[in-house]
């Protein structure tokens, strides 16, 4: 009767704990979606998988607490009967089987759920937020909603895990520890929205990897739990996989320790925790840690400022000296809070980027996405295209990032530091404004190519320009244009696009050739046809004219003497007539005695050797 009492009082605190994270789940849910903290994500990850730890709790103790109902039930039954022996024997005991498969199914399955859960939902939160300053919007009923809460966790998991004590209530430690470990994560992750809100010290971003490492820790512990659970020895004592240790540790340290205390006597073989060395560490140890902090924390009161740095101490958030800047060197301020440095890199050029947030990918075509967020420019084109029931207006969107180097002037280090709120910001909107006001004026394949670098120097001026009207204390060494191209999702359409432009340029260019190629063809055909029949008439008329003046000369050396003329003129025919073909004259009164003498020095026609060969067979045969 007493343990059945337990059993239910057990599933009530079970149900307790699921009512109490399923409302407050949602609602560090809803604050995350205001303040996007990371250490508050992990926080409602946690409490969301507690109502699954919570619920498996509830089925284990229900199922008990039916199961001691069910032999009270029987044990009347058999009492009333006066068969009770006989009866527990013959009896079947439902919920028991019920409880073995609750037992040896349920929770296992629930914890690997709660594994599963634990390791891909860190895992997510670790691929937006690992690696990214995060500046928190606050609202002050955030912190104080967290630490509210935190406190209420805390006294619920300190309440249950008093309860764990007893042998009944053992496995309440599960919940309990991930109450604790709830309170704890919530009431840190306040403390570290305050901190960030005040500019005092930012730890999000460290609480942020210290919550993933534990959520890791215990998913990869309740899997070991699991693998552990189907090696157990018959008759060993059960143990829920999800009931972490890792957590246990870290929501009742005081349990541990004692523990820790036996585990070195166990390792020394004697009871080392009754020496004196021991007891003197133990009753000194917080004083000398506590002693060791302060002097950490007056650590706080150096301030190094390396070579190529400069800055201010300030009091009470004022700068000391009237706006003194300290040079590079050892300087003493008053401990943190109340004394801060704020150092800034004077003697280097550094650079921010505008038009594109996250990572940067890997540079291939521009099909593919630079960065994991790319800003989409207006930019002007060169005329509108009217075709049908539609207009394309003269603009075009490009995608691209603007790197601006700047360094910070020493002398006026006070009005970047002080009269603006954040100077790197609002240098990054000026360069993001004026970039915007240049783009507009300038068509969208100059800034491709041609003009890029005419383009970025011109933005250098205007951007130092407007710093220099806003006082704030930069002055900008280099300006550039990086990853320019069309957005993404209209990449392939602009590919086309071009392709269709370069084949038009390309007909254009060929058809230009051949133009220049026929054209000059044709007029150095004219040119020639009409030199050459310039040239024939030219020498028609100086032929026509000499032969005209050479037959007066001959006409008037006719009349002078006509027979030597004839003679003359006959014998030049006559000698022209006869200058081809070579002849020979034989002068030989007698055939029979003709003697042909050839020199056959020189080469004779094949005609007259035939001729020869003719003659010496005809004198043969006579």
């Amino acid at each position: 009767m007493e343990e059945k009492a337990k059993f239910k009082q057990g599933f009530q605190i079970s149900i307790g704990g699921i009512g109490v994270l399923f409302v407050f789940a949602p609602l560090y849910y809803f604050f995350y979606t205001r303040v996007k903290a990371a250490t508050l994500a992990i926080t409602a990850l946690f409490e969301g998988v507690g109502i699954i730890v919570f619920l498996g709790l509830f089925l284990l103790y229900y199922q008990r607490f039916k199961l001691e109902r069910e032999k009270e039930e029987l044990e009347e039954i058999s009492r009333q009967r006066g068969r009770i022996f006989e009866d527990r024997e013959t009896g079947v005991l439902i919920n028991e089987i019920r409880l073995q498969q609750t037992e040896k199914w349920t929770l296992p399955f629930l914890s690997l759920i709660v594994a599963g859960l634990l390791i891909s939902g860190i895992i997510n939160l670790w691929k937006n937020f690992a690696g990214k300053y995060q500046t928190l919007p606050y609202s002050p009923l955030t912190p104080l909603f967290l630490i509210a809460t935190s406190i209420m966790f805390f006294l619920f998991s300190r309440y249950i895990l008093g309860m764990s004590k007893e042998k009944v209530w053992r496995e309440l430690r599960a919940g309990a520890s991930w109450l604790g470990m709830t309170a704890i994560f919530s009431f840190l992750s306040g403390i570290s929205i305050t901190l960030n809100h005040f500019r005092l010290i930012k730890i999000d971003t460290f609480l942020f990897y210290i919550y993933s490492a534990i959520g890791w820790l215990t998913g990869i512990e309740i899997i070991l739990n699991l693998i552990g659970l189907f090696y157990r020895v018959k008759g060993a004592e059960f143990r829920i996989p999800f009931d972490s240790r890792l957590l246990y540790m870290f929501s009742c340290p005081e349990e541990v320790f004692p523990s820790f205390a036996e585990l070195l006597d166990y390792q020394f073989g004697f009871r080392i925790t009754q020496t004196w060395f021991y007891q003197f560490l133990k009753a000194r140890l917080i004083p000398l840690v506590l002693l060791q902090i302060f002097f950490l924390y007056l650590l706080t009161c150096i301030v190094i400022i390396r070579p190529y740095e400069m800055g201010f101490i300030e009091f009470l958030g004022k700068p000391v000296g009237g706006g003194k800047i300290f040079k590079p060197g050892l300087h003493f301020k008053f401990p943190y809070p109340i004394g801060k440095a704020r150092i800034y890199p004077v003697g280097r050029i550094m650079a921010i980027r505008v038009g594109a947030k996250g990572k940067e990918g890997e540079r291939i075509l521009w099909t593919e996405q630079h960065y994991e967020e790319e800003y989409n420019w207006i930019i002007a084109s060169r005329e509108a295209t009217i075709g049908g029931e539609f207009k394309t207006v003269p603009v075009n969107f490009l995608s691209g990032v603007i790197w601006v180097y700047y360094r910070i002037k020493p002398e006026e280090l006070y009005n970047y530091v002080y009269l603006h709120k954040d100077a790197e910001k609002l240098l990054e909107s000026i360069a993001y404004n004026q970039f915007l006001r240049l783009a507009i004026n300038v068509d969208f394949f100059e800034i491709m190519n041609v003009k890029r670098l005419k383009f970025a120097e011109l933005l250098k001026e205007k951007i130092q320009k407007e710093a220099d009207k806003r006082k704030l204390g930069v002055k900008i060494e280099e300006v550039t244009l990086e990853n320019i191209h069309p957005p993404v999702n209209v990449a392939h359409a602009f590919e086309k696009v071009v392709g269709a432009l370069e084949k038009k340029e390309a007909s254009i260019l060929g058809a230009e050739a051949y133009y220049n190629k026929e054209v000059t063809l044709a007029k150095y055909t004219a040119s020639t046809l009409l030199t050459e029949a310039e040239t024939y008439r030219d020498t028609r008329k100086m032929l026509s004219k000499a032969e005209a003046e050479s037959f007066l000369k001959r006409l008037e050396a006719y009349n002078k003497n006509p027979r030597i003329f004839k003679y003359r003129h006959y014998l030049r025919i006559l000698e022209e007539s006869l200058a081809y073909p070579r002849k020979f004259v034989v002068l030989s009164p007698r055939v029979d005695r003709d003697v042909t003498i050839l020199n056959l020095e020189e080469v004779l026609s094949p005609d007259v050797l035939s001729l020869a060969l003719e003659a010496e067979s005809e004198k043969e045969k006579k």
